[in-house]
């Protein structure tokens, strides 16, 4: 069972075990084996983007008895089950319990999206446990057929074929965003955005999956869904009876679950407000009977409607747009740019080369070699040609982007490395400040002259996004069988400059992918595409949350700017002071509507971090008069 269910279950290729010297807890680290472990196992629930595709819901025995737990599962298995949840249950020996649901591949979820209904959940189910989900970095769950702590094993329930099956079909797109709605909706205590920069995210969110202004203001077609509305929400609309209280403790939960629910149908606050008038959301307009003003029943239902739509724009990239066909950037041929433009394609190929020479074996090899492609190709985007050597100034968020969805921090310690590195092919020639990022010459360095084969190889193109997740090391030797560069083993470990270990590794990650097959000595394309792996990922939903996030970044970062280094206004009372604020964002193209957020946000946020090197750099301002220039790594 282990050997079967573990591979589906684990979001990275690990495993960790409880020992007797760990106090109960999972403390131990170890590569996930296909052989049952001696001790009791868990598998991650999150990848490295911090993203999972398994809901894991752990129900504890110890307060509340074994009884208990089986009547919060059936209650939890019933919801899900109308929410269309595909469901996997396991018991320990102790009468606890695990509700597993496989979420959609292509649309990963993070902690945030699913804090929200993890809180409901606590709320109504007594014996429910949400902390293995709380951790992106190490949470985790025991699988089914594994070693309970008190002896014994995790007893699945059911044959092992329904289970597979379960993981192979998977549950429905939206199913976590549906049980929300299905429970009330969204609570605004829970679901305020915690920082400023979410609250400027929430905002641009908004903006781009919604339409309509005021009253007419509704979810954009794309993210809509066209199922019916669960029968329970329907029958408390019809008749405002509440059947099951552990759902609903209270009709304004009830309430909102129906406002939810025609929200991520396309209602808008217009659309309801007429309905009330029907019979079918009868027993919505007596919900809302305590108000006895009609005046005062249209605003708390326009409240009600604007939490809903802002919920619902958060939760949108989990319904899928099926029509929108993905487009990930890279390939296994090289593009039409990297064919028009030889002075970039030779400085590449100089680059990996003078990689290949300078870091032998270096787990940063693969790293370097991507962050170079990732500058050639904004340089041939966006840079310009100074005396035949191009430059191009980027700052590492952008070009996180073009290196393969590859973290910042990482670009940003790549890029440290390459320019502190002497003879790099990569020169920084002017420092970031304020809004311009660091502007960087792609020089050649003397010591990397390319042969022909190594300029064949090079490719002006973005780093595909599914080396995100199939990891940077496999992509020269992918690259090299895709090309018809090699077709043996022996030929692509030469080519590629790995070791027989490493390369052999290397092979059975793309083997595993599909991306390759194998046989014997030789080796050649496999089934699948990058892009197949990318959309089974769903890097696209987590490129476009990125790039969400660092418009969301650089308004703030913006604004930030205006504020501290701006004119001051002519007049310090509130009114004036509220013109200036709304006026400097302007002056930077900002709209509007986003601006009393933007500035609300940065107030609320406070300052930036502490910085001593900024605060002795304010010290010598005032006590010298020297002149400051706000700066960016």
């Amino acid at each position: 069972m282990w050997r079967f269910l573990a591979p589906l279950m684990a979001a990275r290729r690990s495993m960790r075990l409880s020992e007797p010297s760990d106090d109960g807890k999972f403390a131990t680290s170890s590569g996930l084996k296909s052989r049952l472990p001696g001790s009791p196992a868990a598998v991650p629930l999150y990848n490295k983007h911090g993203r999972t595709v398994l809901l894991a819901l752990d129900f504890d025995a110890k307060r509340h008895g074994a009884a208990q737990v089986d009547a919060d599962v059936e209650r939890i298995l019933a919801w899900l089950h109308e929410c269309g949840g595909r469901t996997v249950t396991d018991r320990s020996t102790s009468g606890g319990r695990h509700v597993l649901v496989p979420l959609p591949t292509d649309t990963p979820l993070r902690v945030e999206d699913l804090r929200e209904l993890l809180d409901a959940l606590e709320e109504r189910l007594p014996t429910f446990d949400k902390s293995p989900m709380l951790g992106n970095s190490h949470g985790c769950i025991s699988v089914p057929g594994s070693l309970c702590r008190e002896g014994g094993h995790r007893r699945l329930d059911g044959p092992l074929a329904a289970a597979v099956e379960a993981f192979t079909l998977r549950s429905d797109h939206g199913v976590a965003a549906r049980l929300v709605a299905l429970l009330g909706g969204a609570d605004a205590r829970r679901s305020r955005p915690r920082t400023a920069v979410a609250v400027v995210e929430a905002a641009l969110a908004c903006e781009e999956r919604l339409v309509g202004v005021g009253d007419d203001r509704r979810l954009h077609p794309r993210y809509r869904l066209t199922s019916a509305i669960p029968t329970p929400v329907a029958t408390f609309a019809r008749t405002g009876k509440i059947t099951d209280s552990s759902r609903w403790p209270s009709p304004s939960e009830a309430r909102q679950s129906v406002i939810s629910s025609v929200v991520l149908r396309g209602a808008s606050a217009a659309d309801i407000e007429a309905a009330l008038g029907t019979a079918d959301y009868a027993g919505l307009r007596k919900a809302y009977a305590r108000y006895v003003a009609p005046r005062l029943i249209a605003k708390s239902l326009r409240g009600d409607v604007a939490k809903a739509l802002t919920w619902a724009a958060s939760v949108a990239p989990q319904f899928r747009d099926l029509t929108h066909e993905n487009k990930h950037t890279g390939g296994c041929r090289g593009t039409d740019s990297s064919r028009s433009d030889p002075i970039r394609r030779r400085w590449l190929a100089a680059a990996q080369t003078w990689i290949d020479q300078e870091f032998p074996g270096s787990r940063q090899r693969p790293i370097l070699l991507a962050v170079v492609q990732a500058l050639a190709y904004t340089s041939a985007l966006a840079g310009e040609l100074v005396e035949g050597v191009p430059v191009v100034a980027i700052g590492g968020r952008s070009l996180s982007h073009a290196a393969g969805l590859m973290s910042e921090s990482t670009v940003w310690a790549a890029l440290r490395l390459l320019r502190d590195t002497p003879g790099s092919p990569v020169l920084r020639v002017a420092r970031g400040a304020g809004q311009l990022p660091d502007r960087y010459a792609l020089t050649t360095p003397a010591t990397a002259a390319p042969d022909s084969a190594a300029i064949g190889r090079a490719r002006v193109e973005p780093v595909h996004q599914a080396w995100s997740v199939l990891g940077l090391r496999g992509r020269t030797i992918y690259h090299l069988i895709h090309s018809g560069q090699v077709s043996t083993v022996d030929a692509a470990f030469a080519a590629a400059r790995v070791s027989r270990s490493t390369g052999y590794a290397i092979l059975t990650d793309l083997l595993v992918a599909g991306l390759i097959t194998r046989q014997k000595g030789t080796v050649g394309p496999g089934a699948r595409s990058l892009d197949d792996v990318a959309d089974a990922a769903g890097l696209d939903m987590v490129a476009t949350e990125r790039t969400l996030r660092h418009r969301a970044e650089r308004l703030l970062w913006h604004a930030w700017l205006a504020n501290r280094f701006g004119p001051p206004p002519p007049d310090r009372s509130d009114a004036h002071q509220r013109d200036f604020t709304l006026a400097v964002p302007a002056a930077l193209g900002l709209d509007t509507r986003d601006n009393e957020l933007i500035w609300a946000a940065t107030i609320a946020a406070g300052p930036p971090p502490a910085d001593p090197h900024l605060e002795a750099l304010d010290l010598l301002s005032d006590t010298l008069g020297a002149a400051i220039i706000a700066g960016t790594s």
